[in-house]
């Protein structure tokens, strides 16, 4: 259903089953999977392309420019949001910055209002971003991740599965999977209710912190030099403990990672 104040581009093709609110705007090249539910006044700009089951509320603007001074915009780049992903109210997502890229937003998440996600930024499935919650360009969230409100993220930064980002949280270094992080770049914990929620076992929660107290210990040694160290050892018992182990060593842009700024952590374990 296409209600009759919406404009739709003659080259979008909406199905039948899907749901076209009032005074939307639908630019040319759109594309939407079935049962796509869009609320008042959405805008979807060229290049935006949503999968099955999307809600998309009222105000939100998916694909606009991004927000680059200086930089000549004249290109084709888009936006690709997995199934099932609900976007709330006045949420914004950029294309991205490279002709022919994707902003790419995994299925199953969940973006409450106001928040964003910046040009040339990832985003995996099941993935929650609270109220006001900010990525900039080129981030990168794994799977399970969950922004609280206000949450704010530079650009380049990766997080990893399954991490938590307190409220009004100020990222500008990479989180490991698993991680709770607070303040300013301070890692506080495993994210312990999180994984227990998922599902892991008591034997997968074990090795992720003995992992996270190897790699927090105090050495000199660096975080990449450790995590080489404790991998070539072997110094784990699940597959959790390696993936945790194996994001220090990745490839990555120099952040540097949140690390604990007092000794809290120990007393709680």
């Amino acid at each position: 259903m296409i209600h009759p104040t919406a404009w739709v581009d003659e080259s979008v093709q909406v199905p039948e089953s899907c749901t076209v609110g009032p005074f939307c705007v639908i630019e040319r090249g759109v594309q939407l999977g079935p049962r796509v539910v869009l609320g008042v006044q959405v805008v979807l700009k060229s290049g935006v392309c949503l999968g099955e089951e999307v809600q998309v509320h009222s105000h939100a603007v998916v694909g606009d420019n991004p927000q680059i001074s200086g930089q000549r915009l004249d290109f084709e780049s888009g936006v690709q949001i997995g199934a099932r992903t609900v976007l709330r109210e006045g949420v914004t997502i950029h294309r991205a910055s490279q002709p022919h890229q994707w902003t790419r937003i995994g299925s199953d998440c969940l973006f409450m209002a106001f928040s964003h996600v910046g040009h040339d930024t990832t985003v995996g499935d099941h993935c929650i971003l609270a109220n006001l919650a900010l990525l900039a360009g080129w981030v990168t969230v794994g799977p399970y991740a969950f922004l609280s409100g206000g949450s704010m993220v530079q650009q380049f930064v990766q997080i990893g599965e399954s991490a938590f980002l307190s409220g009004n949280a100020e990222i500008s270094m990479h989180i490991p999977p698993f991680v709770t992080v607070i303040g300013r770049n301070e890692a506080a914990n495993i994210n312990v209710v999180g994984l227990q929620r998922r599902g892991f076992s008591s034997e997968e929660v074990a090795d992720i912190k003995q992992r996270y107290r190897w790699m927090y210990d105090g050495t000199s040694l660096s975080f990449q030099k450790r995590a080489a160290q404790a991998l070539e050892e072997k110094q784990y018992t699940t597959d959790r403990g390696r993936q945790f182990l194996s994001f220090f060593t990745q490839s990555m842009p120099s952040r540097g990672f949140v690390y604990p700024r007092s000794h809290r952590w120990e007393k709680s374990w």
